[in-house]
Formats: structure tokens, C-alpha cells, sequence
């Protein structure tokens, strides 16, 4: 064996003993630990104090590492106790400030796990210094009632915190100089009926309530002008700047009969004197009449509740409408005043009370807004045309009855006979001038009891056409007005 061959085994023995030497000296079955993974918040810390402290909602973000793996997730707690497991890296929490309390620290806690399920055994944390927002109460400005109104009065307003809506506890309203009347913060729909029989007070309804609130707010001044004022207090006890309502003049009813107008003041210059040589007393208010932009200034925005509150102050009512249609600012709805009015007159007829309507339809007109309400299913419909001459009439099929029969001026055409509903009987028929094959009938006004007295009188015609004799018209609305609705 040659001098070199003799090394290299020498040198292959030293090192397989060198191994197994190393190897002795291990604990059999150890391996090196698994590395627990590191965890970090975005901000290292907040440095806000007083009026510079965050408010309660804040967003934050975190990550971690791991050298020999991979994070998995994160377990979040605010007490170091109780945790929370997620996979996000970011999130924003909403705090709560104790009530009475205007500032508040919280810490934030997050620990990183990794792929082998290890934790960060040193939780990052971030102190968080917190400051009560001031909430705001502010009125529906688009929709406040307008400069005048009969006695009823609806306000909707919204309330608004940084620190979340929910943390909002109170909301209170006064008229005037009167007392703060606290409000159900939940409630954003507020309706005032004027208390006609006592002194600057009025009963609150909540949204379409039809029973009052059980205390009722002072301050109200009748036939003058009012202002209405709204604050609002939050959980912390902070309260909102006072906002202010425009004035709005406030009528007192001066009577039991309430005369609504739907149509220009030129049909009104008919009814009135008829009415007034009738001889009893009403309130007024007119439903057509615009601010020259085709805008309307007496409609209530939230005809549910104001017109139903408002209707239910009187006795009996008179109606007279068209075919025109209306924009509701409220709920943007397009509609028939009669559609409008429905809620109110539904609710008014079931409590006894007594209306007659004199309306006019147009082939295009929604009937499905007001049959039922009304004592009416439907209008006829037919090709052709049909007229009421001027020499023909409108009369009675009341058997015994005292009502006249009517003659128009002119010669009315755009006739639509009405289809009278279950419950209605029938009471004025036409003379009607068909034409180019128009078939249908001839029912223009029928009628609905309750308790077996008449309630409700409903002609689908304009009755001041009918005003050839205005001693007949006359006659005919005197004898429903005041001795019908005499009960």
C-alpha cells in the first residue's frame, strides 16, 4: 500500500469518528424550536389629548411575521382577556363612551399565530384616547309645513353623532317660550293638533298615530305665530346647538264644517255665496292654489297625518276636486287630490262623520287610488263620446225624495259615469247625449250610509256646472248639508 492511499483512508476513518462523536453528543429525537411569530400595529402610539382626542369611531391596521412560517391569523381583545379571532388585516371599530363620561382611553390589543398554531406571546397594543362627539338635530327643511296652517302642524327631523346615530338618548322640542317636551329619539315623524279648548297647548302624535302621546306640549299660540325648536342629547349628556323651524301662523277653527277646494278660484266663486246663503258657518281652505310656479301652497307635505288630524277637528266637510294631478314634495308621488286625501277621509266617514265630494275624472285617471275610499269602483269607459246638453238634466232616483234636478249652463262633455261600489246605493242619474257607438251608464252620484243615516254623498261630476238655476243648485246642497248630515 502506497504512502498516498494509506492517508486517504486515514483521513475517511477520522471523519466518520468525528460524526458519530457529534451525533453522541445529541440528545436522541431533539430538534430545533419552532420560532413564535412577531406582531405589529400600524401606529406605534397616539399622541391626542383634549379636544384633539379621536371620537369613537376609529380604523386600524396590524400585520405580523413569522422567519420560519407564515401567519395564519390574529386574535384581537380590548382587555387582554377575551379575544377575538380574524384573518383581516384592518378593520374599523365604532366604541362606546360611557354614559356621562366625555372622554375615555382604550387599549387595543392584537398577538399574530402562525402555521404551527404558535401565538405572539407579546401582544402589540395601542392606546387609544377618545373624545365625545356633539350630536346634531336638525328639522326637514324641504318639507316644513307651510307659512299657514289649519290647527295641525308635522315636522320631520333627523339626528346625527360621529360617535354612531344609536348613541343619541334624547330629543326634545319646544314651541315658542314654551316648556322642552322630550321626544322618542326613534320617532322622526312629530304631528301638533292644536288643542282648540284650552290655552297654548297641543296633543303630539308619533308618525300616523291615531292616539295621542299622554302629556301634551305648551307654548302654542293660535291665530299667531309659532316657531318650533329641536335639540337632542347623546349618551355622554353632550347636547346639540338648537336648530329653528320658519314660523308658521297657526289657525284656530272657527267652526264644525270644514269646505275644501281642489279646483280654481273661479268654481269657488260659484260655491261660496251658495254656501253662505246656506246660512252655517265653515272654515276655508283652498288646495289648488299655487305660488305661481304651479307650486302648491296649502297642501300639507305628509297629507298622512296632517290632512287626517286636521279633517278629524270638524263635523262635516265639502269637497270639490278634478281630474288635475299633484306632486307630493314628501313622497314624491303624483296623484289625485281625492287619492291624497283617502287616509283622512276613510277615517273621518268610518268615525260617523258626514262629506260630500263633487269631482271630475279623465279617462286616464287612477281609480284604484280612490275606489273603496270613495262609494265608487270605477268610472264607464266606452269609445265614443258622451254629453250632457243643456237643456237635459241630472236628477234623483231617491224614492220620496226632495232633491231637484239640475240643468248645466252649457254643454258638458269629457262625462264619465261613475260604477258605484258594493255598499252604495244609488241617487243622481243623467240625460245623456251618446255618440259614435258610446255605451254605458248613467250613474253620476250615489251615496253611502252609517247607521242608516246618510254619510257620505259622492257626484262624479262638477255640481257648480250645474248652476242653470242656482235656487236649484242651491236646494240640492242645502238639503244634503244641512238637513242629511243633520244627525
Amino acid at each position: 500500500m502506497d504512502f498516498y492511499t494509506m492517508k486517504k483512508r486515514i483521513t475517511l476513518l477520522l471523519s466518520f469518528f468525528a460524526i458519530l462523536l457529534y451525533l453522541g453528543g445529541c440528545d436522541k429525537g431533539s430538534l430545533k424550536s419552532n420560532t413564535a411569530p412577531d406582531t405589529k400595529i400600524a401606529l406605534e402610539s397616539i399622541n391626542l389629548d383634549g379636544q384633539y382626542r379621536l371620537n369613537s369611531v376609529v380604523a386600524l391596521s396590524w400585520f405580523g411575521t413569522d422567519i420560519d412560517g407564515y401567519i395564519t391569523g390574529y386574535d384581537i381583545s380590548f382587555d387582554e382577556q377575551n379575544w377575538t379571532y380574524t384573518e383581516k388585516l384592518d378593520s374599523t371599530f365604532r366604541f362606546s363612551i360611557p354614559a356621562g363620561s366625555d372622554t375615555i382611553d382604550i387599549t387595543f390589543y392584537v398577538r399574530a399565530i402562525d402555521d404551527k398554531g404558535n401565538i405572539d406571546p407579546t401582544p402589540a397594543s395601542l392606546r387609544i384616547p377618545l373624545k365625545n362627539s356633539i350630536p346634531t338635530g336638525i328639522f326637514d327643511e324641504t318639507n316644513l309645513p307651510g307659512d299657514t296652517a289649519l290647527a295641525v302642524t308635522t315636522y320631520r327631523w333627523f339626528g346625527s353623532d360621529p360617535d354612531g346615530d344609536e348613541t343619541i338618548v334624547e330629543a326634545e322640542m319646544r314651541w315658542n317660550n314654551g316648556s322642552w317636551y322630550s321626544i322618542d329619539p326613534y320617532q322622526a315623524l312629530i304631528t301638533f293638533v292644536a288643542d282648540t279648548n284650552a290655552t297654548g297647548t297641543a296633543k303630539v302624535f308619533y308618525a300616523n298615530d291615531k292616539n295621542a302621546q299622554p302629556t301634551s306640549i305648551d307654548g302654542i299660540n293660535l291665530n299667531d305665530d309659532n316657531t318650533l325648536y329641536l335639540r337632542v342629547k347623546d349618551i355622554a349628556g353632550a347636547t346639540s346647538k338648537v336648530d329653528t323651524s320658519s314660523a308658521v301662523f297657526i289657525k284656530k277653527p272657527s267652526a264644525n264644517f270644514l269646505v275644501i277646494c281642489g279646483q280654481p278660484n273661479s268654481v269657488s266663486q260659484i260655491y261660496r255665496p251658495i254656501l253662505n246663503d246656506i246660512g252655517q258657518a265653515y272654515d276655508f281652505i283652498d288646495f289648488a292654489k299655487t305660488d305661481g310656479q304651479n307650486k302648491p301652497l296649502n297642501q300639507p307635505k305628509f297629507w298622512s297625518p296632517t290632512f287626517r288630524h286636521m279633517l278629524m277637528l270638524y263635523k262635516k266637510a265639502f269637497i270639490y276636486t278634478d281630474a288635475t294631478l299633484y306632486n307630493n314634495p314628501a313622497s314624491g308621488q303624483s296623484a289625485l287630490l281625492l287619492a291624497f286625501m283617502g287616509q283622512g277621509v276613510q277615517q273621518f266617514t268610518d268615525a260617523g262623520r258626514k262629506v260630500l265630494v263633487s269631482t271630475q275624472f279623465a279617462k286616464t285617471s287612477d281609480m284604484a287610488s280612490v275606489a273603496g275610499i270613495y262609494p265608487i269602483d270605477d268610472i264607464v269607459s266606452s269609445t265614443g263620446q258622451v254629453r250632457i246638453s243643456n237643456d237635459s238634466t241630472i236628477y234623483p232616483v231617491v224614492v220620496g225624495s226632495q232633491y231637484l234636478s239640475l240643468k248645466p249652463q252649457n254643454i258638458l262633455i269629457g262625462i264619465y259615469p261613475i260604477v258605484k261600489s258594493a255598499d252604495a246605493e244609488d241617487f243622481y242619474r243623467a240625460k245623456l247625449t251618446k255618440l259614435s257607438g258610446w255605451q254605458g251608464d248613467n250613474l253620476v252620484g250615489v251615496r253611502r250610509k252609517f247607521s242608516g243615516n246618510v254619510s257620505h254623498v259622492f257626484f262624479g261630476l262638477g255640481l257648480y256646472q250645474f248652476n242653470k238655476t242656482t235656487a236649484d243648485l242651491k236646494d240640492l246642497m242645502e238639503e244634503i248639508l244641512v238637513n242629511d248630515f243633520n244627525w
